[in-house]
């Protein structure tokens, strides 16, 4: 019953990046355009990237190629997280406007409706060349890994990508409270954005919030320093304890705030 209920599910979501492939095909131009921004956003990435290569030999206690690393970490889950939670983007709009009651009334659950609604194609598109070019320049570096090193960085990567699923949710929560999460998701981008960079290179109390607040140390630099064999900065354990916890915490505040909902009637 459950491997039917997740086919099910798998079904839907496929419907979800058709109808966004069908609408990224109708609006061409603008999403030409979106690509293209894409792209040169990309290349300055690379850029810095280079130039942290050429220009930097240490920066707290971190080598340039490890900098780097982190870099590349940041991306992954950053451009994972937009591909299948961009739907979190548009969902005040919904409230307000009384579609999400519709989606209430569905047999599909409405958390995974608003989570993964609108899959971004031209995020799925753009993910090819850039995880080509991440593993490209991760050959490149003078970085030494081990097979064990390795297992814990993708279990703890799929660690930081449950928390950053806690997160979209916490801000769905906000938008059924208070129908706003446009303000909310671009101040947690801004954030997240840190996570180019190994937290420890922070001052207190940022670093406190970058790993307790708002834990982008979970999701980047301790995978990122487990890869690199880095003592890292908080446990393996503790680290997927606040991912599953947390998990586990935003659903229950998601089904506290669907009681709270009164409908667009009210």
């Amino acid at each position: 019953m459950k491997k039917l209920r997740l086919k099910t599910y798998f079904n839907v979501w496929k419907i979800f990046g058709l109808n966004a492939l069908q609408e990224t095909l109708i609006n061409r131009g603008s999403n030409i355009l979106f690509m293209v921004g894409k792209i040169l956003r990309f290349s300055f990435s690379l850029i810095f990237l280079y130039l942290i290569k050429t220009t930097v030999t240490s920066f707290a206690g971190y080598t340039s190629d490890q900098m780097i690393v982190f870099f590349l970490t940041y991306q992954f889950i950053d451009l994972t997280s937009q591909i299948f939670y961009r739907g979190v983007y548009v969902f005040s709009g919904k409230v307000r406007s009384g579609e999400f009651d519709f989606l209430l009334s569905k047999p599909i659950n409405p958390l995974f409706r608003a989570l993964t609604g609108k899959p971004d194609i031209n995020d799925a598109i753009f993910m090819i060349p850039s995880l080509a070019v991440s593993f490209y320049i991760f050959s490149k570096l003078d970085v030494v890994v081990s097979w064990q090193s390795l297992l814990w960085y993708l279990v703890l990567l799929i660690n930081g990508l449950l928390i950053v699923t806690t997160i979209n949710i916490l801000v769905l929560v906000i938008g059924i409270l208070t129908t706003e999460t446009e303000g909310i998701i671009w101040i947690y981008r801004d954030l997240s954005s840190m996570g180019r960079f190994p937290v420890e290179i922070y001052m207190q109390p940022l670093k406190f919030i970058l790993y307790f607040i708002i834990p982008i140390g979970m999701m980047i630099t301790i995978p990122t320093e487990v890869l690199l064999g880095i003592n890292p900065s908080f446990s393996i354990v503790a680290t997927m304890l606040v991912g599953v916890s947390s998990f586990v915490v935003s659903l229950k505040l998601w089904e506290w705030a669907l009681k709270k909902y009164s409908g667009v009637g009210s």
